[in-house]
């Protein structure tokens, strides 16, 4: 009987919380259409911290902060929002056009092909397609077992193990990515700078030796942390080190 007052207690929380944050979405909503872009900006990082998130509140997130001409946090929030579902075209489309307004450019240093065309697999769906995806090759697999096991024809034994074969790969495959996928987003490897103008240095330290100096809305690679400062390497392979608090991982 408690168990039920328990349960019973944690979906009312839920539904409370959930409730507020529906409340909270439109009210911003309602800012953005009015031009209280920072106003309705801040009501969507709220939701955020309060632990909700999804494609279209980050794309939101990008507009708001584009129409706030914050291009750092726009780009950031448009990348979230790919990341989450890769294939949102407005968010392509924003993204391309506001990256142009980035004071940095480099050339990428050239990237073996299989591992740029497995990235680019990986990426083409978000997390939650290629787990859809695992289990339907799954469910094909074990039937495709079922019948190479109780089929008596030689030709439906035939096709369920090429079928199987077929299956296992494919399926090997999507949980691999799916995995991929949650692993990025839990723990994300990219970055974006937000500070107006950063120096990167060589050591995790303010007496570290300037190397060279990163403007906002530029995308890195995030490695190890130590004691705040954040070792990054930029598409055209320079390293170092930057502070915590100048980016925000995607």
């Amino acid at each position: 009987m408690k168990k039920a007052y328990v349960i019973l207690f944690v979906v009312m929380v839920v539904t409370e919380v959930s409730a507020t944050s529906d409340s909270l979405y439109q009210k911003a909503n309602g800012l953005y259409q009015q031009g209280e872009y920072e106003t309705a900006l801040n009501i969507y990082r709220d939701i955020i911290n309060a632990g909700f998130e999804s494609s279209g509140l980050y794309y939101n997130m990008g507009n708001a902060a584009y129409r706030s001409n914050s291009i750092g946090y726009s780009i950031l929030y448009y990348e979230k929002t790919l990341k989450l579902d890769p294939s949102h075209e407005d968010a392509i489309h924003n993204l391309e056009y506001v990256s142009r307004y980035r004071v940095d450019t480099f050339e990428q240093v050239p990237e073996l092909f299989i591992r740029s065309w497995t990235k680019a697999v990986v990426r083409s769906f978000s997390e939650q397609v290629w787990s859809i995806l695992a289990i339907v090759l799954f469910m094909m697999l074990l039937g495709s077992v079922f019948i190479y096991l109780f089929s008596q024809r030689l030709v439906l034994k035939k096709a369920g193990f090429f079928i199987a074969m077929i299956g296992l790969a494919l399926f090997i495959i999507s949980l691999s990515s799916a995995l991929a996928q949650h692993r990025n987003i839990i723990r994300p490897d990219a970055g974006i700078i937000l500070s107006p103008s950063v120096i990167i240095r060589s050591s995790p330290s303010e007496s570290g030796t300037e190397l060279f100096i990163l403007h906002e809305g530029t995308r890195v690679r995030v490695n190890e942390e130590v004691s705040g400062w954040h070792n990054i390497r930029v598409i055209d392979g320079r390293e170092g080190w930057v502070q915590v608090n100048d980016f925000e991982s995607i």
